[in-house]
């Protein structure tokens, strides 16, 4: 055999990354069995989709929309959905027929402006564009699939409402809108392949540890299978829909670590343990550039279980609540921030304003910097009272006091703090009524949603700050296309999309656009993939002295196959 070949100069630049590596590489030296074993790819090979939440459902369906001939989806859990199906605040988009119909006035100029804005101008200005300028098309493309996305919700950091969600129901079991869209797509899914059973096939408790090249092209992966084997499964073009790596704590391959700071491995996460960063990976490994990976977003409203206050995966705390009226209280009793700002901003106020709570007031935050999230009756209307009780009669994280008296006897303040925090704010609720001029508050908030009467009952839920998601990720142009960083132009046969890819959201992501990117770019990849399928790679050439059985051998004695597989 050929003597070993250094592996692709960025893996020599991830000390963290290389000892979870095992590089396989063969030349025309190898033996006929090891040539056979590496195969070039065929004509009926399919497309690889790996990642089953919103961008991998949406990227398979667009591939078979355009041409692919065969789909593989793998996802590495136990069934599809990933952190998409636990999205509760919605999906954005602009000019819709919702916002007409609801009278809200937005423009691609309007919702481009505010994805910069919230981004620092550190997001890729032509992937903003083609964010914004198809995000219509990303509602109809799902009701199309059958959600009903008839509400809208005005969420930090956007200047007119346009988070699209499904209205919650007045009584009986509301549907979260993660989950209706994955559901949803799931479904049209189940359709293609009770017509077509070859056409998509999926591969569930499968991990993906690397990327398989020929030539110049990603042609496959190697997975681990359910019961534990290694193999190889080729293909026309992969496309990694792989997620982030918000869960990525492990310290020798950390991506939080190596990029953010061990520091970050103290904060809590809202991410599933999936999210680790495994696309990321396997593709920087082959040489993929990677862009603002030092980004990660911390959502500043986790619940805090009264159950297990210390526990470091957290659930959500929609910004819908605070988008239909709760306010954030301090352990003071006061306000301290516009609690519609940007979430890196209100993060930052509540780490400097809101110490620990103490396990005296409903179990405590366990050292953590801890809020206090208020809603009255009619915020809670406003949300959803069906949705509204999962949070507080199944997850129990709201308690209920009878009054502010009650509250302030509670948290250990005086009653008149509170009572003039909430004075102060209805204030400004009858101003923004009356006004046709938007008014602003001492924290900058320009809409008020609901009054407070300090007689009336108050839930209080505690939330802290938790990792939510990573904006960096694999650099990508409009199609999609992975950037080799070495050759400075795109791989064949590799695209990406989702949150494992970066520039879409610069330094900080608005609320609402992690859907609406899967979608959008979900489907130029699915799109892109089957483009790449029918065009290539190039059919081996077949010398006649072979063996018959050995038709993917390949006669280029100077472009070895390479395997780049992360152990697990």
């Amino acid at each position: 055999a050929a003597p070993f070949q250094a592996p692709p100069l960025s893996l020599m630049r991830l000390p963290l990354l290389a000892a979870s590596l095992v590089v396989v590489m063969s030349s025309a030296a190898d033996t006929d069995g090891a040539r056979a074993r590496r195969k070039a790819p065929a004509p009926e090979e399919p497309v690889i989709v790996v990642g089953g939440g919103l961008a991998g459902l949406s990227a398979t369906l667009e591939a078979v929309k355009h041409g692919a001939t065969k789909v593989i989806l793998i996802d590495s859990e136990k069934s599809l959905g990933g952190n998409s199906a636990k999205a509760s605040s919605g999906i954005n988009a602009c000019n819709t027929p919702t916002q007409a119909k609801m009278g809200i006035e937005d423009s691609t100029d309007r919702f481009r402006a505010d994805t910069m804005s919230a981004g620092d101008r550190e997001n890729d200005e032509g992937l903003v564009e083609v964010l914004v300028e198809e995000s219509a098309a990303a509602i109809e493309f799902l009701e199309e699939a059958g959600v009903d996305l008839g509400d809208i919700n005005l969420c930090g950091g956007h200047s007119v409402p346009r988070t699209h969600w499904i209205p919650s129901p007045k009584e009986g079991k509301p549907l979260p809108v993660g989950f209706g869209i994955i559901s949803a797509l799931k479904r049209k899914i189940e359709a293609i392949q009770k017509e077509d059973p070859e056409k998509i096939k999926i591969l569930l408790e499968t991990r993906v540890l690397g990327l398989v090249s020929w030539n110049e092209f990603i042609t496959g992966v190697r997975v681990k299978t359910p019961e534990g084997r290694s193999e190889e499964i080729s293909g026309k073009a992969v496309v990694l829909t792989t997620g982030g790596f918000s869960a990525d704590k492990g310290e020798d391959t950390s991506l939080l670590v190596e990029f953010a700071g061990a520091e970050k491995l103290k904060l809590p996460t809202t991410n599933g343990a999936f999210a680790r960063g495994d696309g990321v990976k396997m593709a920087r490994a082959m040489g993929a550039k990677v862009i603002g990976m030092d980004r990660v977003q911390v959502h500043p409203t986790a619940f805090v279980d009264p159950a297990a206050p210390a526990a470091l995966t957290k659930f959500l705390a929609a910004e819908a609540l605070r988008g239909k009226g709760a306010i954030l209280l301090s352990s003071k009793g006061v306000r301290f921030v516009n609690e519609l700002g940007r979430r890196d901003h209100v993060t930052g106020r509540i780490q400097k304003e809101c110490p620990a709570l103490p396990e005296t007031f409903q179990g405590g935050s366990a050292g953590m910097p801890a809020a206090l999230l208020v809603m009255n009756e009619r915020s809670i209307d406003d949300f959803g009272r069906p949705a509204f009780n999962f949070y507080a009669i199944v997850k129990k994280f709201f308690k209920k006091y009878d009054n502010v008296d009650a509250l302030a006897t509670a948290l250990g303040v005086d009653a008149a703090v509170i009572k003039k925090t909430l004075a102060t704010y209805n204030e400004f609720v009858i101003k923004a009524a009356d006004s046709k001029v938007r008014v602003k508050d001492s924290f900058e908030k320009t809409v008020f949603p609901v009054t407070f009467n300090e007689a009336e009952p108050l839930h209080v839920a505690l939330i802290t700050p938790a990792i939510h998601y990573t904006m960096g990720g694999l650099q990508i142009n409009r199609k999609a296309e992975v950037f080799n960083e070495f050759m400075n132009k795109p791989f064949k046969g590799l695209v990406a999309a989702g949150e494992v890819a970066g520039g879409v959201h610069g330094a900080n992501r608005l609320a609402g656009n992690s859907l609406l990117e899967c979608v959008v770019y979900g489907r130029i990849a699915g799109k892109t993939a089957a483009e790449m399928a029918r065009e290539g790679p190039p059919l081996p050439v077949v010398s006649t002295s072979q063996h018959s059985h050995s038709p993917s051998t390949t006669s280029s004695p100077s472009t070895p196959s390479q395997v780049v597989t992360l152990v697990a």
